[in-house]
């Protein structure tokens, strides 16, 4: 992935009608991406098809939206095990989603016990974590498992209090904000006030399985989310993906 100028942190690159096809025009427009998927299914789907596409690294996932049974959870560990990105994964506490709470709490945990247990020093896994309204409980459960710790954590669309941003700073997460959470009047106050380096980008495209859009609305949506975050600045669109993408470069291990 060196030498790209955009990196989207948290994209749904298996819902596009052709993944592989978007992933190469993703790197011909230089944009490298952290694919997640939203169960051990996909990911099992994808593996082979995106193995070839350099500028994308697939992490394996179950979205708190997918948790059902033990199962789920069974499998995404045992990817878990021998991956080193790990997402979509986290807690949902809305509303339509409390109801498998106590699902969701289950799998997030035994998959972030497995995570801690597993990374390694020389290249910590990475975790692209979902939590809304359970931004309290998804950090409690990231540093009673040792994950916050021995893992490199990402925040997906952060939504928490002040408060939770600064306890997930000290724990040393990192954020992605794309163009729909920088819509919002948190999001540009948190991008504003983050250290520069816990800063990343993402899109968190497409909106739904099966679509034909494709790799330069990705970067197009990269552009407004990188220009959103360098106006709450007081910087440069410019100088915005070049800190991003040097973060995601490091912390992909590129």
């Amino acid at each position: 992935m060196a030498g790209l100028r955009l990196y989207d942190m948290h994209v749904h690159l298996g819902w596009f009608a052709d993944p592989a096809s978007v992933a190469r025009d993703l790197a011909a427009l230089g944009v490298g991406a952290l694919a997640v998927t939203v169960t051990p299914e996909e990911h099992r789907l994808l593996e082979a098809a995106l193995a070839p596409e350099k500028n994308v690294a697939l992490a394996a996932g179950l979205h708190p939206w997918w948790v059902r049974a033990a199962p789920d959870a069974d499998a995404l560990c045992e990817l878990a095990r021998r991956v080193r990105f790990v997402g979509e994964i986290g807690l949902d506490a809305s509303p339509r989603r409390v109801a498998t709470w106590d699902a969701q709490l289950a799998a997030f945990e035994r998959a972030c016990a497995v995570c801690a247990g597993a990374s390694e020093a020389s290249a910590p896994k990475v975790l692209s974590i979902h939590a809304v309204r359970a931004a309290g409980a998804t950090l409690d459960v990231l540093e009673r498992t040792g994950a916050a710790e021995s893992c490199r954590c990402v925040l997906h669309w952060f939504s928490g209090t002040s408060e939770e941003l600064w306890r997930a700073v000290r724990l040393g997460c990192r954020f992605s904000f794309g163009e729909r959470s920088l819509a919002t009047r948190r999001g540009r106050e948190y991008v504003r006030v983050l250290p520069a380096e816990r800063l990343l980008t993402e899109t968190d495209l497409p909106e739904a399985e099966g679509a034909r859009t494709g790799a330069r609305e990705v970067a197009a949506s990269l552009e407004r989310a990188a220009a959103g975050i360098a106006a709450a600045r007081g910087t440069e669109a410019a100088t915005v993906c070049e800190l991003t993408a040097s973060n995601a470069a490091a912390l992909l291990g590129v």
